[in-house]
């Protein structure tokens, strides 16, 4: 199987589906997580460069944790927009990686970037099969989009994937992301929900899990009801 993450920010996939993509990654299946932006607002550094440098080092670092290939496409941080250009851009992504699922955020969710990155995966699926859309790479079709979230009036989550037995490897691919994990602590805000961060993912996979009758779970919607068997 060809599982693809498409994700907004360098800790996102870490946070949100770490547990999923290590399983499927220990399963011997084709993984890998493309990140929308290098995250430059994201930090406490003199320059916007200087934060987007630490963060990809620190998404490879989750990349070899979790066991999965990493890249990065063109967006910036804060600013991905929805457009038909990069509604074809991302038609491209699918296009090149071939993936069986695609896992993505949540339409509803506070940080716009998390929204349209959303917007942006649903649209581009649906055109990746058409033969007569022309991008870079041939036509493909995914079977289905997974889409994780935050409990939110919308978010119902269909499927949960049982992670239990990857949960301390989640957690450690949340801590490469040294500089997250600490500017989320001190940054306070709107983003004071992130305050000790491994402890509230901890008690999100124990919540989820106590839905689904495991210890540790990761909880998902689908685009289609059908075709869920990809994720466990």
């Amino acid at each position: 199987m060809r599982l693809l993450a498409i994700v907004a920010h360098p800790d996102d996939a870490g946070i949100f589906c770490g547990g999923t993509l290590a399983k499927h990654a220990d399963r011997g299946d084709d993984v890998a997580v493309v990140h929308m932006t290098r995250g430059e607002y994201g930090g406490f550094d003199a320059t916007t460069d200087a934060v987007a440098d630490v963060r990809e080092t620190e998404a490879e670092a989750e990349g070899s944790e979790l066991g999965v290939d990493t890249a990065f496409l063109d967006f910036h941080d804060g600013r991905i927009t929805y457009s038909m250009e990069n509604r074809l851009a991302l038609v491209d992504v699918l296009r090149e990686y071939e993936p069986d699922a695609v896992i993505t955020h949540y339409r509803d969710d506070m940080h716009p970037d998390h929204r349209a990155t959303s917007r942006l995966v649903t649209d581009a699926y649906y055109m990746s099969s058409l033969p007569l859309v022309e991008t870079e790479a041939p036509p493909h079709e995914v079977d289905n989009v997974y889409y994780f979230g935050k409990p939110t009036a919308e978010f119902e989550p269909e499927l949960f994937v049982d992670i239990t037995g990857y949960q301390e490897q989640k957690e450690r691919a949340i801590e490469a992301h040294e500089s997250q994990v600490e500017f989320l602590q001190e940054h306070g805000g709107i983003d004071a929900e992130f305050d000790n961060l491994l402890e509230g993912v901890r008690a999100d996979a124990r919540v989820a899990g106590k839905r689904s009758g495991v210890r540790y779970a990761e909880p998902f919607a689908t685009l289609h009801e059908t075709a869920t068997g990809y994720l466990g």
